[in-house]
């Protein structure tokens, strides 16, 4: 048997945090229950670091986890969620692990200075819909417009977005400044 300290842990699965938290968003749609289920997978991996026979084991056995422990944040808070069948969350977790990861902290990063270039109220509604989890017609409630103009604002707003960071990345890149 192949024994993990706590450090090798940690080292083995940082690289894999981001797709994992995206894998937890995926299902419980909320970036907070995100976190915690990440953060309660690497408790129970760590509670376990002796059964692992070696870091692929880790690997594959802390993505189980993190989707089990989904499902039960799921049913603890009674959502009416519609879960994805079994085989769908395997096709999900495979692309997931078979991307590619060495520029998401550039692309974050981006994200975060592309972000604050918006209006204010842009940032509110992706606020609302991002992080709060509201669907598009309670962010429509809440902001007293039509679910209509919601939509179209925040397909406006991906693609302010999308073009940002695309500017920052190619910045990056050539060395040239980016606007």
């Amino acid at each position: 048997m192949y024994f993990m300290d706590h450090s090798e842990i940690l080292k083995i699965l940082m690289p894999e945090r981001t797709k994992q938290i995206a894998l937890a968003w995926s299902i419980l749609r909320q970036s907070h229950m995100s976190e915690d289920a990440y953060q309660d997978m690497l408790a129970k991996v760590l509670a376990n670091r002796g059964i692992f026979e070696g870091p692929q084991h880790l690997r594959d056995w802390s993505w189980k986890v993190l989707r089990n422990r989904c499902y039960e944040l799921i049913r603890q808070r009674k959502y009416q969620m519609t879960l994805l069948d079994e085989s769908i969350l395997n096709l999900v977790d495979a692309e997931l692990e078979s991307r590619d990861t060495s520029d998401v902290a550039l692309r974050a990063d981006a994200l975060h200075d592309c972000l604050e270039g918006l209006s204010e109220r842009a940032r509110e509604t992706i606020r609302m819909r991002y992080f709060e989890g509201l669907r598009g017609k309670q962010v429509a409630e809440k902001l007293g417009r039509k679910p209509e103009a919601v939509y179209k604002a925040l397909q406006r707003t991906y693609t302010t977005l999308a073009d940002c960071i695309q500017r920052k990345l190619t910045a990056l890149e050539t060395g040239a400044p980016s606007s």
